[in-house]
C-alpha cells in the first residue's frame, strides 16, 4: 500500500515539472496537433482600376427661359384676345337673316355680346307672313356664331315654327352657313343661311 502511495507521489510530480518546464518564460508552446499551420494568412492585394467607367451622356432638355419668348407668348395670347374681342364686336348690332330657298321665312336680329365668347339677342321671325318674337343664346369663337332662336311668346298656337337653330361663320363682315328650322322637338326644315349687318342709321 505504501509503495502504490508513492509510485502515485512521482508520477504526479514528473507531470508537474513537465508542465512547470513547458510554461517556462520565454519558451515557445508548441502546437499540440501534428501539421497545424499557425502562419498568417498573406492578404491578397489586387491592382485598383483608376479608368473610369464608359457612360453614355443624358440629353439635357432645354428649357427656354428667355425673357423674347415669354414676350412672344404674351403678345400672341394678347393679340388672340384682342382678335376675339373684336370679332364679338362686330357681332353686336342688327342683323337681316335669309334663308335660301324660303322666301316665306325671315329672321331680323339684333345681337350684342354679354362676355368674350357669348352672345345674347332678340328679334322677329317672319313665316308666311306671321310675325313673333323671338330672343337668341350662343357664343362666337373662332369666327364661328352659333345660335339657337326661341319664340319668346308664351302661346305658340298658330306659329309654324317655334326655334331656329343657326351655324354660320363670318367672312368680311357677312354671316354665312346651315339653318335648321323647329317645332317642338321637330325639325321641319333645313338649309343654307345669309345673315347681313344693316349699316348703322
Amino acid at each position: 500500500m505504501r509503495l502504490a502511495s508513492i509510485l502515485l507521489s512521482a508520477i504526479m510530480l514528473t507531470c508537474l515539472s513537465i508542465q512547470v518546464h513547458a510554461l517556462d518564460e520565454g519558451d515557445i508552446a508548441e502546437p499540440s496537433i501534428i501539421g497545424a499551420n499557425m502562419n498568417m494568412p498573406v492578404p491578397l492585394i489586387t491592382k485598383p482600376n483608376m479608368e473610369t467607367p464608359a457612360t453614355s451622356p443624358k440629353p439635357q432638355i432645354k428649357q427656354s427661359n428667355s425673357p423674347n419668348q415669354t414676350l412672344t407668348d404674351n403678345t400672341s395670347i394678347d393679340l388672340a384676345q384682342k382678335q376675339q374681342e373684336e370679332g364679338s364686336d362686330n357681332i353686336s348690332g342688327k342683323w337681316s337673316i335669309k334663308f335660301k330657298d324660303r322666301n316665306d321665312i325671315s329672321l331680323s336680329l339684333t345681337l350684342w355680346s354679354s362676355s368674350e365668347t357669348k352672345i345674347m339677342g332678340f328679334g322677329t321671325l317672319t313665316a308666311e307672313g306671321r310675325a313673333g318674337s323671338v330672343t337668341a343664346n350662343g357664343s362666337f369663337a373662332a369666327q364661328e356664331l352659333m345660335l339657337s332662336v326661341k319664340s319668346a311668346e308664351r302661346e305658340s298656337a298658330g306659329q309654324k315654327y317655334d326655334e331656329c337653330d343657326l351655324d354660320l361663320f363670318m367672312e368680311n363682315n357677312t354671316l354665312s352657313g346651315t339653318y335648321i328650322l323647329k317645332l317642338g322637338e321637330q325639325s321641319l326644315g333645313m338649309g343654307d343661311a345669309l345673315a347681313v349687318k344693316n349699316a348703322i342709321s
